[in-house]
């Protein structure tokens, strides 16, 4: 009996050490989204209203290219993690089920909406941050394509234009990409 005593004691200890370090592993990753959640818009934002109509489009072009493809590797980042998230999430809230005779500390509850209609997430949230900051590269991106092509009327609107239909489009594609996967049944 002293044997299975002390199996039961050895397995919630494991358990626990899986519980804290799986619980500081979800608290990086969350650290990590907050610092790039509050860079990449502000960086992007900074950038976006620093560019001068005097500049050539070939500077508008490289700054905008440059800009979009060093968001986008962020956003790739990002996006893994955040599966890694999930899976540590899932994780801790099995072990707190376990652990914790009230279950998980974070139960369910009532969704928030945006404007009273839209669910709140951090789908959402993060489709709308990466969406905005990637569509401001695409307008410095159209805008000094059309300028370093010779067609400077309208060029900026245009660049405008397009930013906003792509960071919409990007935004929708983000939050989509993040749902979970359904389990096969």
């Amino acid at each position: 009996m002293g044997g299975e005593e002390a199996t039961v004691a050895d397995t919630d200890e494991l358990l626990r050490l899986e519980y804290e370090s799986a619980s500081r592993l979800l608290g990086g990753f969350t650290e990590i989204r907050f610092k790039l959640l509050a860079l990449v818009p502000s960086l992007t934002g900074a950038v976006v209203a620093l560019i001068n109509p005097g500049r050539s489009g070939v500077e508008i072009l490289a700054i905008g290219g440059l800009g979009l493809a060093a968001t986008s590797g962020v956003l790739s980042y990002e996006l893994r993690n955040g599966e890694l998230r999930r899976r540590a999430t899932a994780r801790v809230i099995q072990i707190e089920s376990i652990l914790f005779p009230s279950g998980p500390l974070l139960a369910e509850g009532r969704t928030p909406k945006l404007f009273g209609l839209i669910p709140a997430s951090h789908r959402l949230g993060v489709g709308l941050v990466y969406g905005a900051a990637l569509g401001g590269w695409v307008y410095l991106v159209v805008w000094g394509a059309l300028v370093a092509a010779g067609a400077h009327e309208h060029s900026q609107a245009i660049g405008v234009a397009v930013g906003a239909v792509a960071a919409l489009a990007i935004a929708r594609e983000i939050t989509v990409a993040q749902q979970p996967e359904a389990t096969a049944v």
